[in-house]
């Protein structure tokens, strides 16, 4: 049997979609392919996500023939821990560092591309292999999901016009009437309403890039920033718990406005210096939506 699966700490929307899309695909092409996941889902994964009639296994008797296929990670360090190395047989993602560790150390086949979403790669293998009308809906609205909210509706800077077209003839067949985009981030800001505290904390990356980059690096992605702005101190009162310096990135879609908050003082130096902007109440306001992978890199 083939697993299909992902990250260790958390599974976001591009993860969780790509990795029954995949299953699905491998099946219909004839192996014996499951998606699994033992790692928590944060809020990306929305509830009407949630609820969509594919989902991941939970709990998989395994069996030492079993091979292991990982999406959205390349970093060992981060795989599920379900995951034996040598018996890895792809690796599909579109974070770079990794491909000469895998195709030098294990000779895995590798597909890591310069791409806004898994999910966009997962759907050209589909439309590859004549596949599209094996898509329904359900499958249809997690993967416009995934390249929604990987893009940050097209407006991040990884966005390409495959991502674009991946998501425009997904929207053709699921034969939506609505906008499904707004529809989404409202959701996804629902969520993290709710629950203020578990959805950073859901969404809290340990980077262990050092030199100018916080060990503690959390990101959000809503529709109308306002109401958590409004809540800072929920946002400090949850980064504490790290006990370590921190910086959360708050994406807001509806003005395409980017908040980075922290409370550290060298943190919020090195921003200024890198961005060009200024902290006021532990808050810097960038005029423009940078994912957390690209302030990451802008950083070093």
């Amino acid at each position: 049997m083939i697993i299909v699966t992902s990250g260790s700490r958390y599974i976001d929307i591009d993860a969780y979609a790509s990795i029954i899309a995949y299953a699905k695909f491998l099946n219909l092409k004839g192996k014996n392919a499951i998606a699994y996941s033992s790692s928590p889902l944060n809020e990306s994964v929305t509830s009407s996500l949630r609820n969509n009639k594919y989902t991941i296994s939970r709990h998989v008797d395994f069996n030492n023939d079993d091979k292991f296929i990982i999406l959205d990670v390349s970093d060992p360090n981060f795989f599920d821990k379900s995951v034996d190395m040598n018996r890895i047989i792809q690796i599909i993602d579109h974070h770079y560092g990794f491909e000469n560790y895998w195709n030098s150390t294990f000779n895995v086949n590798t597909i890591i591309e310069n791409i806004g979403a898994v999910a966009t790669i997962i759907f050209e293998l589909y439309e590859k292999e004549n596949l599209l009308d094996s898509l329904d809906k359900d499958i249809c609205l997690l993967l416009m999901a995934a390249i929604l909210d990987n893009t940050l509706n097209f407006k991040a800077k990884p966005t390409t016009s495959r991502d674009i077209n991946a998501y425009t003839k997904l929207e053709k067949l699921a034969n939506l009437n609505f906008n499904y985009a707004e529809f989404y981030f409202n959701e996804c800001e629902q969520t993290i309403k709710n629950n203020l505290k578990a959805a950073i904390l859901n969404d809290t990356k340990l980077d262990n890039t050092g030199g100018k980059v916080p060990h503690v690096f959390a990101q959000l992605v809503v529709w109308d920033a306002s109401n958590i702005i409004d809540n800072i101190n929920l946002v400090h009162e949850a980064l504490r718990t790290f006990k370590e310096p921190w910086l959360m990135n708050l994406i807001s879609l509806k003005d395409v406005k980017g908040f980075l908050i922290s409370n550290d003082n060298t943190i919020k130096s090195n921003i200024e210096q890198t961005f060009n902007c200024t902290f006021n109440n532990d808050i810097a306001i960038l005029p423009d939506v940078w994912l957390r992978k690209e302030i990451i890199k802008k950083l070093l």
